[in-house]
């Protein structure tokens, strides 16, 4: 053995990834947007260390600098989740939503003077705003509490008149509304209940006329048939949007003054999704560079990668980015040639980059999200693989995931042991987690931990029909894959089978408590952040955007309400907690409007009044996630505790 390594058991290796690291040091690098006349570069960053505050910052030749005021932070809670907090008007001017007083602001970036353009009303809501190219209009999704049914509509924001009016109603939800780069045209996306930006919703454009629009056009998608995500114009006023209408996220076009909708088919691609689920407001991970090319994401095996797209000739290029993860509103274009974009690489945390596909070695970082001096051999890059399914009914297929082995450069783990499992469901369910470095990972394979991270059946990133495998099988289909994981890694003798953990949040934190009760004998441990316990009473207490989702998730078509109210409590882990026989712990904030505090208290009641071992912390001031630094390392300090507890000790 060399003298180097230090022997120590798995899961106690002292590692400089540190929860004050964590907490502290890091930010959420969040949205952005460019001034076209100027090339400077506009981003968010959620700062845990202001109390979670969104702080919009300024990038120039000159450096970078803070535009946002203190006292404001540009966030939103439209559809709970948010997302699409500000814009870049032509003028320069930003326009922002202010999460304190849900007001919307102007803000003159050279001077930080703000000017109020809406009425402070608690009960109503801003996102997603759109710019006219030379006038005082300004597009917006409204969000309106002030009835007993929510009310989503999308409206238009006289900047100088400082007035409000709702120019398209009737849909149940909508998202992108885009002036054409002429303003004569508007383009828009909506949808219905029962369906989610995923599985059903419908693109339309109009003419804009004297403060409002013309008859709309329908130009794709269906309900319940074919999703629509991130429509776009480009310079020329050609519209590109993505559709899953052959099973997987494609890009399409509609060229000016035509409605025939055609697709960039890219050979080698055809199987790439290009988009992702529309948690959040203002998803853009694709960009007109000029009239005949495109940048754009596009997801394969759970990585994404980017490719410079020629329209022309639909054909694309690999410009050798080492980037792994783009999400969300994660890309913008700054010339004809470079574009900056917000993702992660196998070594690197989420940063903002600059690149030009001219030079693609040349790779600028603008902003990272985690200063952080720590060698690169320090950390464990995760590898995808796929397993059989060997739990559960449905076994045909394989499922997917991203294994993380310990590794720590100074340690050495005693002969023939192998390392305790740290197993994370992702949220969602209709998500997927990526390859790009999480410290969060880190944290736990330098100690000496194997983690993977399982991208069950209903996952994105790997088509429709694995997307829509978990539709009337939430709670079996998802458990029974992470079970079979952990089966695969066993059986690969890559870790230690009677030590085994689970952790996740929200949908996430619903699949630990779910594979607690169904397959009790494979889990030691279990960690669940904000997961929900009763079925019913998520239904009863959610807000409008998931109000059919969750049913959904759980029964197939056409059932009675008897035979739903079954499936609820059969699905609910609160009624089968008897079964659980590891030890459980329950974070939950306080203020969390999509899944109540009250599921974490009646589960652990259950739990031990059964005799088994739970306990809840409750974070207050947090909603559907921690954002305050205290809490996030309060979070991560206790998680690791319980991991001690349930996975080291004899």
């Amino acid at each position: 053995m060399s003298a180097q390594l230090k022997p120590a058991p798995y899961g106690t290796w002292e590692s400089p990834v540190t929860a004050e690291l964590l907490s502290a040091k890091g930010i959420s690098l969040l949205e952005l947007g460019v001034n076209k006349s100027t090339g400077k570069i506009y981003y968010v960053e959620g700062r845990p260390a202001e109390s979670g505050r969104s702080c919009i910052v300024e990038h120039s030749e000159d450096g970078s600098r803070d535009v946002l005021p203190r006292g404001h932070s540009a966030r939103t809670g439209i559809y709970e989740y948010g997302g699409a907090a500000f814009t870049v008007r032509p003028d320069g001017t930003l326009i922002f939503a202010d999460w304190g007083t849900n007001c919307v602001f102007s803000l003159a970036p050279d001077t930080g003077e703000t000017h109020q353009i809406t009425e402070p009303n608690p009960q109503v809501r801003y996102a997603d705003f759109n710019a006219y190219p030379n006038s005082r209009w300004i597009l917006a999704i409204r969000e309106d509490h002030r009835s007993s049914a929510v009310e989503h509509s999308i409206v238009v924001i006289d900047a100088a008149a400082k007035t409000t009016h709702p120019i398209l109603q009737g849909a149940d939800f909508y998202a992108h509304p885009q002036f054409s780069p002429d303003g004569k045209k508007i383009c828009w996306m909506q949808w219905y209940h029962p369906d989610m930006p995923w599985t059903g919703t419908e693109l339309y454009i109009a003419e804009w006329k004297e403060g409002g629009p013309g008859e709309p056009t329908y130009i794709a998608g269906k309900a319940g048939v074919e999703s629509i995500c991130q429509p776009r114009w480009g310079p020329d006023g050609t519209l590109f949007f993505v559709s899953d209408r052959t099973g997987y996220w494609q890009l399409y076009r509609s060229e000016k003054g035509s409605s025939e909708v055609r697709p960039i088919s890219l050979k080698g691609l055809e199987t790439a999704e290009f988009a992702g689920p529309e948690w959040w407001l203002g998803s853009c991970t694709y960009a007109s560079l000029t009239a005949d090319t495109l940048i754009a994401t596009y997801t394969k095996d759970a990585a994404d990668r980017l490719a410079v797209i020629d329209i022309k000739s639909d054909s694309y290029k690999d410009p050798g980015f080492p980037l792994v993860e783009i999400r969300n509103n994660a890309l913008r274009r700054v010339s004809d040639t470079s574009f900056v974009v917000i993702g992660s690489t196998l070594t690197a945390p989420s940063a903002l980059y600059h690149l030009d596909i001219l030079n693609p070695s040349k790779v600028k970082v603008l902003k990272t999200s985690m200063e952080v001096d720590i060698p690169s051999s320090l950390y464990s890059e995760a590898r995808h693989v796929s397993f059989p399914r060997v739990y559960g009914e449905d076994k045909d297929g394989e499922g997917h995931a991203l294994f993380l082995p310990p590794k720590n450069p100074g340690y050495q783990a005693p002969a023939g042991k192998l390392p305790p499992l740290i197993v994370t469901i992702h949220g969602g369910p209709t998500a997927h987690e990526g390859p790009g470095l999480s410290l969060f990972r880190q944290y736990y394979t330098s100690r000496g931990y194997a983690f993977v991270t399982v991208n069950y059946a209903g996952s994105t990133g790997y088509g429709r029909a694995y997307r829509d495998r978990l539709y009337g099988k939430w709670g079996i289909s998802d458990v029974a894959d992470a079970a079979s994981c952990v089966s695969h890694l066993a059986s690969t003798s890559l870790i230690d089978p009677s030590r085994v953990g689970i952790v996740g949040g929200s949908a996430g934190g619903y699949a630990v408590l779910q594979s607690l009760c169904v397959y009790p004998e494979v889990w030691t441990g279990g960690v669940s952040l904000y997961g929900i316990s009763d079925c019913k009473a998520l239904i009863q207490d959610t807000h409008k955007f998931e109000s059919r989702y969750i049913g959904k998730l759980l029964c197939p078509d056409n059932l009675s309400e008897d035979e739903k109210e079954k499936i609820y409590r059969d699905r609910s882990p609160l009624y089968h907690a008897d079964n659980i026989t590891a030890a459980v712990l329950l974070l939950q904030g306080s203020d969390d409007k999509i899944v109540p505090p009250n599921q974490a208290w009646e589960i652990e009641k259950v739990i031990k009044k059964n005799g088994g071992e739970a306990r809840v912390i409750i974070f207050e001031g947090e909603g559907h996630g921690f954002i305050q630094g205290k809490n996030v390392r309060t979070a991560i300090e206790e998680e690791e505790k319980w991991w001690v507890k349930t996975l080291l000790s004899p």
